[in-house]
């Protein structure tokens, strides 16, 4: 089957510092292929003209190509897949149906929640949602990051008002008929290895002073201050502490941090996909500082899922995608945030070589069983193939 996968950001390959929903249109094609779809991918031109600041022109890698939004539905008429899978809906304004081709919308993240978190007022509450009704409306299936929000995506996709843009506007038969859980498929987060790295297996001894990491985009709706009392722990504790937290260039960082607590290493950023994951990999453990929320209990964090495929432990939130899978897998540490006992016990128990080693095994489980691209799109090649 001939696939499209339409990312909302540039991906892996260019050369350039990546986001999540970059490593997720990678990582569907990556799993796709896998399970033997011959699939290209576009990234959005005004996107990686942002980013990219070298003066000659960028090189796209085999089977991507760089597409101006407004080209898209020409470049499906062009191309003719059998399916296209747009991740979120940013790029909805530009799609239309087109004879032949089967939608599927990829339902990365719950972006409404993600900007209620955020305390944005500026927002145009109706449009957001209309904008997410005319995906749904578009799509023959979809794909859904995660169990815990199997159920929102349902609620959305049984909407009167997304039937109706369906079967009225586009002109499409409508869906929702017998089960509509059938018109979903879980698709958790692939995460494709970059260019050189592998599995992580050949870790560093601990000499009693841990490497504990802090990385990723700071977000205005996840951002926990850094006055935060478990934010010092390390240090106190007489571990290293090392941020790599650069702004995202479409500008979300809430802009009112605090300085970092005195003696943690701040790392510049942002660096491209493959020098992440170097960066991932030269630490014992990931710790993931968030405030909980309607949207953080929903969230598939790809810090921490990124962390867990590249074979590092995560100490993380309660209340999460990755919060349940850390317990499943014990590859990690699940600790509320405020919570300095629970934070104490988790890095003097990683301080501990066996018990290190325990957690690490556990990380490696996640990474073969649900972040390799294979394993988290099984389910979802299957349904492509059953697809009306």
């Amino acid at each position: 089957m001939r696939v499209l996968v339409i990312s909302n950001d540039v991906t892996p390959g260019f050369g350039v510092p990546v986001a999540a929903p970059g490593i997720r249109a990678a990582g569907l094609t990556a799993g796709l292929q896998a399970h033997g779809h011959d699939v290209e991918m576009t990234v959005p031109k005004p996107v990686l003209d942002r980013v990219w600041t070298r003066p000659t022109p960028p090189s796209p890698p085999a089977g991507v190509s760089v597409v101006d939004p407004t080209d898209l539905r020409t470049f499906i008429e062009q191309r003719r897949p059998d399916v296209v899978v747009f991740t979120n809906a940013n790029m909805i304004p530009h799609l239309a149906p087109v004879e032949g081709v089967r939608f599927v919308f990829d339902m990365f993240a719950p972006k409404i929640l993600e900007l209620l978190s955020s305390g944005r007022t500026d927002r145009d509450w109706a449009a957001d949602a209309a904008r997410k009704e005319r995906a749904m409306a578009l799509a023959d299936h979809v794909f859904v990051n995660g169990r815990r929000k199997l159920g929102y995506a349902l609620g959305w996709l049984l909407r009167p008002s997304v039937q109706r843009i369906r079967t009225e506007q586009f002109g499409k038969p409508a869906l929702i008929d017998g089960d509509p859980m059938r018109h979903l498929s879980l698709v958790e987060m692939p995460v494709p290895f970059p260019t050189g790295i592998d599995l992580l297996t050949d870790h560093r001894t601990i000499d009693g002073t841990l490497r504990i990491g802090n990385a990723g985009y700071a977000q205005a709706w996840s951002v926990l201050s850094t006055e935060e009392p478990t934010q010092q722990l390390p240090l106190t504790l007489g571990h290293e502490l090392h941020v790599l937290a650069p702004k995202h260039w479409g500008g979300s960082d809430d802009g009112n941090r605090a300085p970092l607590p005195r003696g943690v290493v701040s790392h510049d950023g942002p660096l491209d996909y493959p020098a992440f994951a170097r960066w991932i990999q030269s630490m014992d453990v990931i710790a993931d500082y968030f405030e909980q929320s309607a949207e953080r209990h929903m969230a598939m964090i790809t810090r921490s899922a990124v962390a867990l495929r590249f074979g590092v432990p995560v100490i993380h939130g309660v209340d999460s995608e990755i919060s349940d899978m850390v317990r499943e897998a014990d590859a990690g540490w699940v600790v509320a945030p405020g919570d300095v006992d629970g934070w104490t016990a988790a890095i003097n128990a990683a301080a501990d070589p066996e018990q290190l080693a325990h957690k690490r095994a556990g990380a490696r489980r996640l990474s073969l069983e649900r972040f390799a691209p294979d394993a988290a799109l099984a389910e979802a090649a299957t349904a492509l193939s059953s697809l009306p």
